[in-house]
């Protein structure tokens, strides 16, 4: 009876981690946008790219238009335009299957700050836990930071308290990290495009205080990512570029 039991505990044990392991990678993905150019001239378009992977700024998973509760971008008047027309680009495999970005176009016709956002939202079950991923980016047109501290709503948001326009290299970038629309004291990390490492993921990171304020150190130009995780698989991104 009792190595009955046991072997009844082993299997249940080893099915479990089996399951845990195998949806692991996937779970364990983030949201973020890859933006052809961040800085545009008035009447210039850019392409936006939706990645869902654990290698910035590179290729993976590729999402559906399905997958996506939102794609959208803002103006610096406050306009808010849906992109519903995207196609997929493909670049190499990921887990078996071809590695790619959703990607959309972004029109550009006032001067001043845009925001791009997407998200992807799931619903737990017996098997997975409840998903939500965000990612933001920052488009520039000439002067103006119109909307680059404006809230969306995301259930966890990263909102830049300063325009990365106006930030240097060996400079800090402020942010607030909000979760259900209150501060969240807790920590993000940073990274850019080009960085490389086997031991360490994230080249920066920051604690956030209890006002959700956290200082992000931009050690060099380039396009950079910062993102913050939160329970179990909530997580948030922001990119934008450094001259």
């Amino acid at each position: 009876m009792k190595k009955n039991m046991f072997r009844l505990f082993f299997v249940v044990f080893w099915v479990f981690a089996c399951s845990f392991i195998c949806s692991g990678p996937v779970e364990a993905h983030d949201l973020w946008l890859n933006i052809d150019n961040h800085y545009l001239k008035l009447g210039g378009k850019t392409n936006a790219k939706i990645v869902f992977g654990h290698n910035f700024p590179y290729y993976d998973i590729l999402l559906s238009s399905d997958d996506l509760n939102e794609f959208f971008y803002l103006s610096p008047s406050g306009r808010k335009t849906n992109i519903t027309k995207t196609w997929k680009e493909i670049k190499g495999e990921s887990y078996g299957q071809p590695a790619g970005a959703r990607v959309g176009e972004v029109s550009i016709d006032q001067e001043g700050t845009y925001v791009v956002a997407a998200s992807r939202k799931k619903k737990g079950d017996k098997e997975h836990v409840p998903s939500e991923k965000y990612a933001k980016s920052i488009i520039t047109v000439g002067k103006g930071s119109e909307n680059v501290s404006k809230t969306l709503g995301h259930r966890i948001e990263i909102v830049p308290l300063k325009n990365p326009s106006e930030v240097k290299a060996g400079e800090s970038l402020p942010v607030m990290i909000l979760f259900e629309g209150k501060p969240l004291s807790t920590y993000i990390y940073a990274t850019y495009a080009g960085y490389y490492s086997e031991d360490e993921p994230f080249p920066g990171f920051a604690k956030s205080n209890e006002k959700g304020v956290a200082y992000i150190n931009i050690s060099k130009p380039g396009i950079w990512m910062v993102v913050c995780n939160h329970k179990v698989d909530f997580s948030t991104s922001l990119t934008f570029e450094i001259k």
